[in-house]
């Protein structure tokens, strides 16, 4: 058995506390509070926080992996939202995997269904490999990511009418 650090074991346990909601009441992210808010508008408000944390990435001039991530994981949100929005779709719909935000936004008719394969494509073959993969991303691919995130985030919110609740930061 291996000789862990007594610290290792302990950030764990507060880990775990931290997600069974044992340390105190929940601090959320400004816009996220989950009481506050429906779930379609929280997604929509977790992909501003996503897009703006890229912002702040590229400012330092690389982190393209993590920008390239969260891109991802904003254009996501930003369907998800839609999804939400225009149908009677629950956030549950979509914890089993990543293709069904790319399917519905065809589905809804907020996409082409040729667009919303392309997308999955592009996550299956390009995310695994910037992420998990022994290449490194590059800048030119952590650009392309990040400029269609923020298209298709600006496209989808003015698109369901509700711009008003976007929190990106420009």
């Amino acid at each position: 058995m291996p000789d862990e650090p007594d610290a290792l074991v302990e950030a764990v346990a507060r880990a775990e506390d931290a997600f069974n909601g044992l340390l105190g009441a929940p601090e959320y992210e400004d816009g996220l509070d989950p009481d506050d808010h429906d779930s379609d508008v929280i997604q929509l408000r977790k992909a501003c926080r996503l897009l703006d944390a890229c912002r702040l990435l590229r400012e330092h001039n690389g982190y393209h992996t993590s920008v390239i991530e969260m891109a991802f994981a904003a254009i996501e949100r930003t369907l998800e939202f839609y999804a939400l929005t225009a149908s009677n779709d629950s956030i549950d719909d979509f914890r089993e995997g990543h293709d069904r935000a790319y399917n519905r936004g065809g589905e809804l008719a907020l996409i082409s269904e040729k667009t919303g394969r392309r997308m999955k494509q592009l996550y299956r073959d390009n995310r695994a490999a910037a992420y998990y993969r022994d290449t490194v991303a590059a800048t030119q691919q952590a650009d392309a990511m990040f400029e269609l995130a923020v298209l298709l985030h600006d496209y989808v919110k003015n698109f369901a009418r509700l711009s008003h609740e976007c929190q990106c930061r420009r």
